[in-house]
C-alpha cells in the first residue's frame, strides 16, 4: 500500500484542489453521491459498484458499463461540463504554477 495511510488513526490533512474540482466534487455530493448525517456519513449504495469497478480498473483490470435508464440529461451535461472545465483548469493552474493542483476528472 501506498503512503497515504496513517496508521495512528484518522487525521486531517490539506489538499489544494483546482477551484472547478473543488466545485464539482461539492455537486457530486450535493446531488447523493454521499449520504448520512455528519459523523456517519457513508458511499450512497448505489454507487458500490461503480465504486469497485473504478478500484479494479485503477488495479489493471478490465470493466463493461451498461446504462440501464438514462439520467436527466441537464444534469449529466452539467457533470460532464464541470469535470471537463476542472481538468483544464487545474492543468492550466499546474502549468502556470509549476505545481500540481489535484488534478483532473
Amino acid at each position: 500500500m501506498s503512503g497515504y495511510a496513517d496508521i495512528h488513526g484518522p487525521s486531517a490533512v490539506n489538499v489544494t484542489l483546482a477551484s472547478g474540482l473543488g466545485a464539482y466534487l461539492m455537486r457530486v455530493q450535493e446531488l447523493g453521491a454521499v449520504e448520512g448525517a455528519e459523523g456517519s456519513l457513508a458511499v450512497n449504495p448505489v454507487l458500490e459498484p461503480v465504486l469497485k469497478a473504478l478500484h479494479h480498473v485503477l488495479a489493471g483490470g478490465e470493466v463493461e458499463v451498461h446504462l440501464l435508464r438514462r439520467g436527466n440529461p441537464d444534469i449529466v451535461a452539467e457533470l460532464d461540463h464541470r469535470a471537463t472545465q476542472a481538468t483544464q483548469e487545474a492543468n492550466t493552474l499546474n502549468k502556470a504554477a509549476g505545481v500540481s493542483l489535484t488534478a483532473t476528472v
